[in-house]
């Protein structure tokens, strides 16, 4: 523990773990409008009484156990270190409860929020998830059935939020209306557009590219997969099947041999220059000019914070896909980490830059913002895994992964 690259791995742990609690904190009391409410007992009056009150909406309960769940694994991880993997886990969940339960006080004290025992609840539940993921991760069983490494295990976090950004709401039915309801934009489309081809194309590269590289590189499961996530968006109330996806997703899988594997040397770098071009086209279009121009907003995460809960969690998810994904192919077509992410901040910059004239459109820093801490999280998760490598005893296939 004392040698400097313990020390470092330690830093980085509590690190995570801190900036996970801040980000927790100033979003949940943002836009820090405090007010005098009454003394600190009404304050525990009223949050002890709101327990009776019912839940919130759906995407309130689900804002409420995503914000936790990220606390819980981070805490574990820097609690969890030295071996003491359960102790750090019930370490984490408890500061994590504290966490929720002081800002729910604070919030009494906010103009703009409510204190709800509720929140509380599915708080303790989303950091408690978070905890048993990160046992689990650790666990040797799940450590040797998945590619190991830290591009693989980001990978995998990737394509978790890609299922979250494409499946949301998450709420399957057995009516076989709803089916119907589902096919019917596939079945009765007028016409599909080249753009929308291309955009859902270069985004099914993606999802196989994470998943060949997270997950398993055979076909056949890769193809059960993609069959199974189809059928899951059929079965989910508020989503529907469109045709230039049913066609992106097929074109991606026939392709994918191809330019994933044989001539991945090309294909790889091909792959991220059609994502990013999807990326800056959905910025940009329809590309319909205001009038004037509006401010540029330097304070991350504005909008988020601003509008509705359920919108906002689908747009992050979004988000984090996308410039994570970018990133990992990027740096897979040979493209220095630092340069990968300093290109894909700029990039986004300039488009949020160029949104200020536009309509309709966000025009923060956040999502420079967002690429910039997807960026950090991916050199932790390198650098966290290369040192496990370092170990004497860990296996070649596993010290080759790191180097590709």
């Amino acid at each position: 523990m004392n040698s400097p690259s313990a020390f470092r791995d330690l830093a980085w742990r509590y690190g995570l773990a801190a900036m996970v609690a801040i980000l927790i904190a100033y979003g949940s009391l943002y836009p820090f409008i405090f007010h005098a409410a009454g003394p600190v007992t009404a304050d525990l009056s009223h949050f002890l009484a709101s327990w009776r009150q019912p839940l919130t909406s759906r995407g309130d309960i689900l804002a409420n156990l995503l914000l936790y769940i990220p606390l819980g694994l981070a805490a574990t991880l820097a609690f969890g270190h030295g071996g003491a993997r359960y102790l750090g886990a019930a370490m984490a969940v408890l500061c994590g409860a504290l966490l929720s339960l002081l800002i729910e006080l604070a919030q009494y004290y906010d103009a703009t929020r409510v204190s709800a025992f509720s929140d509380f609840t599915l708080n303790v539940v989303g950091d408690v998830a978070g905890a048993v993921i990160a046992l689990t991760v650790g666990a040797r069983i799940v450590r040797t059935s998945w590619p190991q490494g830290g591009t693989p295990a980001f990978a995998r976090l990737l394509l978790l939020a890609w299922l979250g950004w494409r499946l949301y709401p998450y709420v399957p039915t057995m009516e076989i209306h709803k089916y119907w309801r589902s096919l019917k934009p596939v079945l009765f489309v007028p016409g599909v557009g080249a753009h929308d081809v291309f955009r859902f194309t270069a985004l099914w590269l993606s999802v196989i590219f994470l998943f060949r590289t997270g997950v398993h590189r055979s076909m056949a499961l890769l193809l059960l997969a993609i069959l199974g996530f189809f059928a899951a968006k059929a079965s989910i109330i508020g989503q529907v099947l469109f045709l230039p996806e049913l066609l992106g997703a097929a074109l991606a899988f026939l392709l994918s041999p191809l330019i994933l594997g044989r001539v991945s040397t090309i294909g790889v770098p091909i792959t991220a220059a059609m994502l990013l071009l999807a990326v800056i086209l959905t910025r940009i279009l329809p590309w319909q000019f205001a009038l004037a121009q509006k401010p540029f907003q330097w304070i991350p995460f504005f909008g988020f914070l601003q509008g509705s809960e359920q919108i906002g969690i689908i747009v992050l998810l979004q988000k984090l896909y996308l410039y994570g994904a970018e990133i990992l192919l990027l740096v897979k077509a040979r493209i220095r980490l630092r340069v990968a992410v300093g290109l894909e901040c700029a990039i986004l910059l300039a488009t949020s830059l160029l949104q200020t004239f536009m309509v309709n459109r966000s025009a923060e820093i956040s999502d420079a913002f967002l690429a910039l801490g997807l960026g950090l999280v991916y050199a932790w998760m390198r650098r966290r895994y290369q040192r496990d490598a370092e170990i004497p005893g860990q296996s070649a296939p596993r010290v080759a992964e790191l180097r590709c």
